[in-house]
């Protein structure tokens, strides 16, 4: 991993084709297990691992692989503002602006899965889901700079009272509206990503490159150990007031883009370059040995949001990590990456296409996956062509301008 690379010397103001490869895999493979989460018959290791089971899957590594990315991605942007002329404060209030719309993106999606009464609307939730994803995009895709400001805000405008009439309109039983079920995928990404990214930020003012990695760690493990006492104060039966309670997995998701925060920058800071594969190998033979390690106290389970499961899914995304970049940087073999370009550089588009495909399919009466690919093989190679045609179109509208960026 030592030898040269045209970013191994990056001021984390440009894109990294390594990162960005790690993002469209992690995209491509989270459309494909969302797809096949509907296919019955297929092996155990192919799906989510109950919550008291402890061990994982590779599905369950597709979340925190994109937290970790994430946490890759921090620094880039951060130096990329602030070569821009951007105060701390401006990038904070960046930051959590775009924490708030992942917040607000995710809480839409999880009451269009449920918590909805169909006799009691006035639209019908495929209509009402895909209006939702047209209100989306007209508030957050990143308009081209021959459109005027003027209609670019109208348009935003319009999404905004759009998401506001959807939320007026939705109804739950006995008359109840729309609720934080849960933050969806999306929204414990916003979370993670303000609590990670504020915490970045006041390192970076305070500290040297060098000491922001020690520190980021050392807070990385506090937010786990904060999780674990918790958590176990709450199996104690001590009652936990109920915000800390409800955000305590937060903790955890939090800690994972940290840790995507400090690999890159081993990998991509001056001060590492020359000893980078020594600070690569330390580093995640270090999270492995924890992993084991809190595996003694806490088990392994990703819908608990456990420490362990935490520390194993960042061991394998360094390991993923490392191999990508050996391929892309170091043996410069890029050829294969134009497949994942689409959703390297439009993740949030490629993310939910497949569900406003499946509104429109709900609207017109028409069901996506055949009959005969519902079970078994025949539905996992459904899912991997279904992954590649959200592939293609993703790919296409990119092309056409359509990219959307919180």
């Amino acid at each position: 991993m030592n030898s040269p690379s045209p970013v191994a010397s990056a001021t984390l103001s440009n894109r990294v084709l390594s990162i960005d490869v790690f993002r469209g895999i992690t995209i491509f493979i989270m459309v494909f297990v969302n797809e096949l989460a509907g296919v019955a018959n297929i092996p155990q290791w192919m799906k989510h691992l109950p919550a008291n089971v402890d061990g994982m899957t590779f599905v369950d590594l597709v979340f925190p692989a994109f937290l970790f990315i994430v946490g890759m991605s921090i620094p880039f942007a951060i130096q990329a503002r602030a070569n821009k002329g951007d105060s701390a404060l401006e990038i904070f209030k960046h930051i959590a602006l775009r924490s708030l719309g992942l917040m607000v993106i995710g809480v839409f999606m999880v009451n269009t899965e449920s918590g909805f009464d169909t006799a009691s609307m006035a639209i019908s939730m495929p209509l009402w889901t895909l209006l939702m994803f047209i209100y989306v995009l007209l508030i957050w895709s990143n308009y081209p700079k021959r459109i005027s400001p003027t209609i670019a805000l109208g348009a935003k405008l319009i999404g905004v009272a759009g998401l506001v009439m959807l939320w007026w309109l939705y109804k739950g039983p006995e008359n109840t509206g729309m609720t934080t079920q849960w933050w969806g995928i999306l929204g414990l990404i916003g979370w993670a990503y303000l609590i990670a990214g504020s915490l970045f930020l006041v390192c970076r003012a305070i500290a040297s490159a060098s000491k922001q990695v020690v520190a980021l760690a050392v807070i990385a493990l506090v937010l786990l150990g904060v999780f674990l006492a918790l958590d176990k104060l709450e199996a104690a039966g001590v009652a936990v007031p109920g915000l800390l309670s409800d955000l305590n997995s937060n903790n955890t998701h939090a800690a994972i883009v940290l840790a995507g925060v400090i690999l890159s920058q081993l990998f991509y800071l001056p001060q590492f370059a020359v000893q980078k594969a020594k600070y690569y190998w330390l580093f995640t033979a270090v999270v492995g040995l924890l992993a084991l390690a809190s595996w003694q106290v806490s088990p392994i389970s990703k819908i608990w949001a456990t420490p362990t499961w935490a520390l194993f899914s960042v061991f394998f995304c360094c390991a993923i990590f490392g191999a990508v970049y050996w391929l892309v940087d170091v043996k410069q073999q890029r050829a294969w990456t134009k497949f994942f370009e689409p959703s390297a550089t439009n993740p949030l588009l490629v993310y939910i296409l497949p569900y406003i495909l499946l509104a429109i399919s709900g609207i017109v009466g028409f069901y996506l996956r055949p009959e005969f690919c519902s079970s078994g093989l025949a539905g996992i190679i459904w899912s991997l062509f279904f992954s590649c045609i959200i592939m293609l179109i993703g790919a296409g509208l990119t092309r056409m301008g359509l990219r959307v960026k919180l």
